[in-house]
């Protein structure tokens, strides 16, 4: 299941205020630091520390530090000082991670520097002096609930300190030589549950050379059960013997092991089979991540076989509580319900509760959205013009898009934007962080810049001062970083569009066939990179509209161009040609289907040959458009073929510069949008709604 490009989840950094871009990450090695157009460090500082943190990046940790400790600059030496302390590599020892604790309060990420410095506690160190380290403070690390542990039994406290030795003991990850030492200080107070609990954890993170150690430690149940999974691990085939010593077992975790090797062998009616006799309760508490990943999996491929009342049972099966993947949950049973079971009242219930537990922009506008076609099923238009234009609510959203164009007979889009009048430069040199996010910035270390502007902004909130701090960004030549901390802005009702969605000159196309659309190689431009010229993904796609080298070698030949491998993330202009080339050819073959051509670009033209082999061609009507990005199996491509679509209609309105007729209907279904698609026989004016 490996897509083009690996995506990377921008997770909850600082405190929930980043979220995913499709699939670039920030860059690596081999790319050379860009340095910001400012100059705050002397010129010797500068060639100094521009070479001291390339250093850190190669891991050269002893060259880094005796490099940066000749800097003349606090604040630049302070910046690798912490950098040195996170890294788990860099050979730092307690001592400094504690300084660097000391040192960078306020700074992002202090709680993995905790965690680093809770590994770094020596089983030497004095109790009294672990005790006073920590304070109030719980720890941090299952490494920390152990050190401290082993502080509070010294000091008398055995009741706390044992549990937390044994919790710490059965979440932790060791190395050979610490979980040694934890068996031979602590090994009085451990117990087999705990010792069954290391085990379970340690196969759901398949470490399995750990786990064949801890084997020894537990009962000839629970070995068997072990020996089991790990043989799953390899294939059916291999299992049978080990299966055989545990067939009747009930064990939530073998059952799921279970499930996903019978999948894997194409056994997928056994799979179902195996996942329906799991007690979900234990696995949707403890691993709901992993767990709903399977059910859904599973789920989709019996609503692909034909079989929409068992996937939904799957689904309902899981139990998902309230919290991360629930809504997923809540959406796809919905989905089901309504789509393929034709049971609207069912599928409305699952789509209140999807609505009553999202709060983003995008989830709220899906939400209501199918809210409304539910009640249209029923045939309550009333109710469904309703929810539409709670829906259309959030005009630059896939589903806002699809209520205004559901509920006006001609519509346009309107964009909410908001007239912020920035404060004067000066306003903030002298913001807390601003010190560390100018020589950041002009050291080029893009990744560390993020943290500090996304901490930044959250400390100034404030409209008028973020919008000079994203004016600020910008002007030093990091728009990607505006274009992130302007999405949060928008969530919290302070849209900036000309920073979330920037513009930018666009080379001449070097193709043969029409160019694609200015607006669509924006959207595409945003969704993939958000305009981060540097931008490397794990699987190697450089630059705005992350280009592979081996299509870029094809490219540059299609359109009469050089191949110049290095001029992929130095030279924009050359970067987008070949992305609109590439985009182009997947437009052509797909028949001038943007869903089909957009789904290729992310995930590859084989991933979408097999989608429209199982699930229709929404190009040619035989299977409805929005049906089928909904059903496709890769949840980063079902998200960028509807994130590019909303950035399309966008664009078009911020190129024009004015309200531009949306077009969303034709984008999805090309000439003719099926009649459940077109305006009610009502049309509900959202304008005057509003």
């Amino acid at each position: 299941m490996a897509l083009k490009h690996i995506g990377i989840a921008f997770a909850a950094l600082l405190a929930g205020s980043w979220l995913a871009v499709s699939r670039a990450q920030a860059p690596s090695q081999d790319v050379p630091a860009r340095t910001g157009n400012l100059h705050v460090l002397s010129p010797a500082d500068h060639d100094l520390f521009i070479r001291a943190f390339a250093m850190a990046a190669k891991s050269d940790w002893a060259g880094a530090m005796a490099l940066g400790n000749q800097g003349q600059d606090t604040t630049a030496r302070q910046l690798l000082q912490w950098r040195y302390a996170l890294d788990r590599d860099s050979g730092a020892k307690f001592a400094d991670v504690d300084d660097a604790l000391k040192m960078a309060s306020g700074w992002p990420l202090h709680g993995t520097l905790y965690v680093r410095a809770e590994a770094d506690i020596t089983p030497d160190m004095a109790p009294a002096q672990i005790l006073q380290w920590f304070g109030s403070r719980a720890p941090s690390s299952p490494i920390g609930r152990v050190r401290l542990g082993e502080a509070l039994v010294a000091t008398g406290d055995k009741s706390r300190g044992g549990t937390l030795i044994r919790q710490g003991w059965s979440e932790g990850s060791f190395d050979d030589a610490t979980e040694a030492g934890i068996l031979a200080q602590d090994g009085n107070v451990l117990t087999p549950e705990s010792h069954r609990a290391r085990l379970d954890e340690l196969l759901w993170r398949g470490e399995f050379t750990a786990a064949r150690r801890q084997i020894a430690r537990v009962d000839s149940k629970s070995a068997a059960l072990a020996q089991a999974r790990m043989a799953l691990a390899s294939g059916l085939p291999k299992a049978r013997a080990a299966l055989a010593k545990v067939s009747g077992s009930r064990d939530p975790s073998l059952l799921y092991d279970w499930s996903r090797a019978l999948r894997a062998a194409n056994k997928d009616a056994q799979a179902h089979a195996k996942l329906l006799q799991i007690e979900p309760a234990a696995l949707a508490k403890d691993h709901t991540q992993r767990w709903w990943n399977e059910v859904a999996i599973q789920a989709r491929d019996a609503l692909t076989a034909g079989n929409p009342r068992l996937a939904l049972r799957l689904v309902d099966h899981a139990q998902i509580p309230v919290g991360g993947q629930y809504p997923d949950q809540q959406f796809l049973a919905g989905f089901i319900s309504l789509r393929f079971l034709k049971e609207p009242a069912r599928a409305l219930t699952y789509f209140q509760r999807l609505g009553a537990n999202v709060t983003r922009p995008i989830s709220k506008s899906r939400a209501e959205y199918w809210q409304a076609r539910a009640h249209e099923a029923l045939g309550d238009p009333a109710s469904a013009a309703s929810h539409y234009r709670l829906a259309a609510a959030y005009p630059d959203t896939f589903y806002g898009q699809l209520a205004i164009a559901r509920t006006e007979a001609a519509p346009l889009l309107h964009l909410n934007d908001t007239p912020v009048e920035p404060v004067a430069k000066a306003a903030i040199e002298n913001d807390t962080l601003m010190p560390q996010i100018r020589v950041l910035a002009e050291l080029g270390q893009a990744n560390d810049l993020r943290l500090f502007a996304a901490r930044a902004a959250e400390m100034y909130p404030a409209p008028s001062h973020l919008k000079q701090f994203l004016q600020t960004l910008t002007g030093w030549g990091y728009p990607e970083i505006a274009v992130r901390l302007a999405k949060v802005s928008a969530y919290g009702g302070t849209p900036m569009l000309s920073f979330a969605f920037p513009v930018l000159p666009l080379p001449p196309y070097p193709g043969q066939s029409a160019p694609p659309q200015p607006a669509l190689v924006h959207a595409l431009i945003r969704q993939e990179t958000e305009f981060d010229s540097q931008a490397i993904s794990s699987a190697g796609a450089r630059g705005l509209m992350q280009v592979m080298l081996a299509a870029a070698k094809t490219n540059a030949r299609a359109g009469g161009l050089p191949y110049r491998p290095n001029d992929l993330i130095t030279d924009t202009n050359y970067n987008i040609q070949l992305g609109m080339i590439e985009f182009t050819r997947h437009y052509t073959s797909w028949g001038n289907s943007l869903v089909l051509a957009i789904a290729a670009y992310n995930a590859g033209p084989g991933n979408v040959r097999k989608w429209v082999a199982a699930n229709g061609d929404p190009s040619n009507g035989s299977v409805d458009a929005i049906d089928w990005i909904e059903r496709i199996p890769f949840g980063e491509t079902r998200n960028y073929v509807q994130r590019v679509l909303e950035n399309l209609a966008v664009y078009k309105n911020r190129l024009a510069g004015r309200d531009t007729p949306l077009t969303i209907l034709a984008d999805v279904y090309g000439p003719a949008a099926p009649p459940e698609m077109v305006p009610l026989s009502a049309p509900v004016s959202l304008r005057r709604a509003n």
